[in-house]
């Protein structure tokens, strides 16, 4: 039971609540996520089990992509539903031009104000605890990536919109900004992830109903189906043997060396297609012993 389980996170949960209920369901002690959805928000968790969990890092940077609904007229504390209502604005006249042209200024590399009601420390403290008791701690704008920014449909008061972006994006934040940029506030409504990095949500098992531990089992997906994006390098018997050890593979063990930058990551695989281990280019991707084992799944 090592590898990748695609989840359909249900609102109320907790990412939290989600690793414990596949914990118990599988009986394996070693489960984690890759990036935690508000409890509010539905869509996919990527769920690591086993020795995977050792992998977590190379999810980290992946692109997302979710469906949200933002509406009008009305902020909150939390810039999502479950805070209080702090401000109401006028709801503004919509039209599908209107709102294009409030999206645009949205595309590309912007910067965010991370939310009061966030688990980023400052102070050794996360903003969260500072909101809740009261405190407004001054925060620093963070540059994100708005790859996508796709209006699908509006009301009288609410957007709904698809958007791909970068890691650390707040959608919440995204959505009181466009608020603002057409003359109104808003707060975010709903919320559903659709995709990270290569997975997407109707590749997941749902489990709002609490599926039986064996179905859950038979959706892991294996070591041999992560990390596509990531490039392979093909080891010789010698050298899988070697990696077992946790010796270093030289260049004349490989079939194939991809052209890589240093500190970039590749796979390192047997013959047979067995992932093995995940190593990193060192200074000298060109040199005899050209990556370093960074982790060993065997």
């Amino acid at each position: 039971m090592d590898g990748l389980l695609l989840i359909d996170k249900p609102a109320g949960w907790t990412s939290h609540d989600a690793v414990g209920f596949i914990r118990r369901a599988i009986v394996e002690k070693r489960v984690g996520h890759t990036g935690t959805l508000d409890p509010a928000a539905t869509g996919l968790l990527l769920i690591l089990v086993g020795k995977a969990t050792r992998l977590a890092v190379y999810f980290d940077g992946d692109e997302k992509e979710y469906r949200a609904v933002m509406k009008l007229g009305a902020e909150t504390d939390t810039q999502d539903a479950e805070g209080e209502v702090i401000r109401e604005c006028p709801t503004p006249a919509l039209d599908a031009a209107t709102i294009e042209a409030a999206f645009e200024g949205f595309r590309g590399n912007i910067s965010q104000i991370p939310p009061m009601y966030s688990a980023i420390k400052q102070g050794g403290q996360p903003l969260y605890k500072s909101a809740r008791a009261g405190v407004e701690v001054e925060r620093a704008a963070r540059e994100v990536t708005i790859g996508r920014l796709q209006l699908e449909g509006f009301a009288e008061d609410e957007i709904t919109f698809s958007v791909r972006c970068s890691k650390g994006t707040y959608i919440r934040t995204l959505a009181r900004d466009i608020g603002e940029e057409l003359g109104s506030c808003a707060h975010l409504k709903s919320l559903s992830r659709t995709m990270v990095g290569s997975y997407r949500l109707e590749d997941s098992a749902g489990i709002a109903d609490k599926p039986a531990g064996q179905m859950l089992r038979d959706r892991i997906i294996p070591f041999s189906g992560m990390l596509q994006d990531i490039p392979a390098v093909v080891l010789d018997e010698a050298a899988a043997r070697g990696v077992k050890d946790g010796r270093q593979p030289s260049r004349e063990q490989m079939d194939n060396v991809p052209a890589v930058k240093p500190n970039e990551a590749v796979r390192l695989v047997s013959g047979s297609g067995e992932l093995l281990a995940v190593a990193e280019a060192g200074p000298d991707p060109g040199g005899l012993v050209p990556f370093r084992l960074k982790v060993v799944l065997v």
